[in-house]
């Protein structure tokens, strides 16, 4: 079986976000299982050198009124076979950051056209036949009605949604850009303005599968008070079309463990496993409260974007009570500037419990699981969530809010702690409870344990997959 995964990162070549570690890590966990899984993701400047592609060829695609050529570059994921494609072009896909929302919708409409013609140029040029193609969230999410319209018979499209705050709104002339007809398309457009669209609606309307991160966010999503309102019409609009037997899928992300694993981790100078935590931990813990100049107490974490969804105001309330119990807490993101000026404002109203690491730091990342006792995760909603699982694998005991991926990946009083989310007494009494069970210290260790022996591994993830897979081709 020959799958192409696409979407707009994969990690280590370029990594924004949790879905540069799922194209990063799911390929390989096919390919034990016999799936032929290679990845399709644009050339950005930023990752050439990383890459080090071999270019094995080119073609064309029409867009809007020019000819625009797309240069093709193999390589492949460290320590694997798996196959990584590049697809190239000057100045369309050169770099992520493009300005205005209009100029970003046009270059991911391009790169799925594009990922649409590079199939059937492996096809005519006999490198590879693609059995099916699997795309991630909206950058992605105009494939399956370009694939529908422009390649005879269609290719069966799976569409997985990492997240359904990002839905790729924009201008409607994007139709003209890809020469499509009113006619070919069914709801490429909002509800509120006939002249923009919702491309991730269109995608959930013409896959032929959707699926989503994890089990719970999957049932969430269906009942409209958990839904993102602009989204809920589509996701009614395909159950009506296809019914309850098309129900849309969970499927729990994992993690790679070759990247996290204290055991093996580089970024550590004291490495530990399930067998010598306490000293590993402890060890890692002094070097990094001594590199903050905190004291050596009960340290709490947070790690990961700033953004509304995290719930972090909710953790900037919560701050006062973490002090007063002589804890410990360190931010470490980057995201909306309002929060990381709330982040840094609290972290200096508290200079001797809190502080603030405001930016994208992988290396600070592995050690901050390592060193603390509890990581804070008060989402509103969390599609799955990998930082949960990196934490307990690093023994780290996960305090979440009761939703999404969180729910499924932990259970309550035994590897982590869960709370009612977006209830501030809730979050508040839970952060209290964690530290009466952390003295009672029997009890503390086997929920360490059972956290760092938690298997959350791609491999049952795969196989879900590879099931899904079967079933569409």
């Amino acid at each position: 079986m020959n799958v192409l995964i696409t979407g707009y990162e994969v990690s280590p070549f370029f990594k924004r976000g949790g879905l540069g570690d799922v194209m990063g890590s799911l390929p390989k966990a096919l390919k034990k299982i016999n799936v032929d899984c290679r990845v399709v993701v644009p050339c950005y400047v930023e990752m050439q050198e990383k890459a080090n592609g071999k270019r094995i060829g080119e073609f064309h695609v029409h867009f809007g009124d020019k000819e625009e050529e797309i240069g093709v570059y193999k390589s492949h994921l460290p320590d694997s076979d798996c196959v990584v494609y590049f697809l190239s072009n000057r100045p369309i896909l050169s770099h992520i950051n493009l300005r205005g929302r209009n100029k970003k919708i046009d270059q991911f409409a391009f790169f799925s056209l594009a990922v649409v013609r590079f199939i059937a140029w492996l096809n005519s040029n006999k490198q590879w036949e693609v059995d099916l193609v699997h795309c991630n969230d909206w950058h992605t999410a105009l494939i399956p009605l370009i694939m529908k319209n422009k390649i005879k018979p269609p290719i069966p499209t799976l569409l997985t949604i990492h997240n359904l705050s990002y839905q790729g709104f924009g201008s409607r002339k994007v139709l003209d850009l890809l020469h499509f007809k009113n006619e070919e398309t069914k709801e490429l457009k909002r509800e509120i303005s006939a002249k923009e669209i919702d491309i991730l609606g269109e995608g959930i309307l013409h896959a032929t599968k959707v699926s989503t991160v994890s089990p719970n966010y999957a049932l969430e999503i269906m009942k409209e008070e958990h839904c993102h309102k602009e989204i809920y019409t589509y996701l009614r609009k395909r159950e009506a079309v296809f019914g309850e037997k098309d129900k849309i899928i969970g499927i729990l992300n994992g993690i790679d463990y070759d990247a996290w694993n204290p055991a093996k981790d580089e970024l550590l100078f004291h490495k530990f496993d399930v067998n010598n935590w306490e000293v590993g931990k402890k060890a890692v813990k002094g070097n990094l409260l001594k590199f903050f100049s905190l004291k050596p107490k009960p340290t709490f974490c947070f790690i990961g974007r700033m953004a509304v969804q995290k719930g972090i105001e909710m953790l900037i309330k919560v701050t006062k009570t973490i002090v007063q119990l002589d804890a410990n807490l360190i931010f470490l993101g980057s995201g909306d500037p309002n929060i990381e000026k709330s982040v840094k404002r609290i972290a200096q109203k508290y200079p001797d419990n809190v502080r603030a690491e405001v930016a994208y730091n992988e290396e600070l990342s592995h050690k901050l699981y390592a060193a603390s006792d509890f990581i804070l995760i008060p989402s509103h909603f969390e599609p799955c969530g990998l930082i949960q699982m990196v934490a307990m694998r690093y023994g780290t005991i996960p305090i979440a809010a009761k939703t999404g991926g969180l729910k499924d990946s932990i259970v309550n009083e035994k590897d982590g702690f869960l709370f009612e989310k977006d209830k501030l007494t809730r979050l508040r009494r839970t952060i209290k409870h964690t530290l009466s069970v952390k003295k009672d210290n029997d009890r503390y260790k086997k929920m360490v344990q059972r956290a760092m022996r938690k298997d959350f591994s791609w491999d049952k993830s795969a196989v879900l997959y590879k099931k899904l897979y079967e079933e569409m081709i």
